[in-house]
């Protein structure tokens, strides 16, 4: 009992994105209670509202079949695009300004990349490219299946005026599975998910996802 005690509510989250974040908003919020009283019910209030969008939710999650590709975030699909010259369809989500901001691995594999783009925040339409000179973080994940780099699913942060927090808590060479968090980005960041053609869309522009539950490509077989 005691033991279960500490693994839910006392540990460290060694794997936890954004908990660093947490701990400096908490620290901020008793140093400003202890100077003015309303600064720090208004210091307080953030860090609540960090706390909701940094939870991760605990799930029970049912084996995901082989070759299927996993939202990885709850939110909204904002827009499903197939690029004809690199033969790679892209997923765009959301999450809503309550939604958890963490995300998941969209697949079983491991992870082949890491790569933080250094550019701008500007803003940029839901349903078209991004500037390229916007920052960026990409992280790539060979399936499990699979041993080839045109196989690669990437799951792509961008920056934009909003989200300006982009951070990865993973290495290259882990091993990931769809209930492993990889990233989260601050706030309402815009995520693609890009796959190859040998991957079905099943999901629309519009359409709502939970992260590791909605299926939103699965392979052509």
């Amino acid at each position: 009992m005691i033991k279960d005690l500490f693994t839910n509510y006392f540990h460290i989250p060694r794997q936890q994105p954004g908990w660093p974040l947490l701990a400096i908003a908490g620290g901020l919020t008793v140093i400003l209670s202890a100077l003015y009283l309303p600064a720090g019910l208004i210091g307080f209030s953030g860090f609540i509202y960090l706390h909701i969008i940094l939870h991760s939710p605990r799930r029970t999650l049912s084996e995901l079949p082989s070759g299927h590709i996993t939202a990885p975030i709850d939110g909204q699909v904002l827009w499903v695009h197939h690029d004809k010259i690199s033969a790679r369809t892209t997923v765009r989500l959301r999450p809503d300004w309550f939604n958890s901001h963490i995300a998941y691995a969209p697949i079983a594999g491991q992870i082949d990349q890491i790569i933080w783009y250094d550019g701008q925040f500007s803003s940029f339409e839901d349903n078209a490219l991004p500037p390229p000179e916007n920052a960026r973080q990409e992280i790539g994940i060979l399936p499990a299946a699979s041993s080839s780099s045109e196989d690669r699913i990437t799951l792509c942060h961008h920056g934009t005026p909003m989200s300006r927090i982009l951070q990865s808590c993973v290495q290259e060479g882990r091993k990931v599975n769809p209930w492993m968090p990889l990233a989260l980005g601050l706030l309402r960041p815009k995520i693609d998910i890009s796959f190859p053609a040998s991957y079905v869309p099943s999901i629309y522009a519009g359409q709502r996802c939970l992260a590791g539950e909605t299926n939103i490509a699965k392979k052509d077989k």
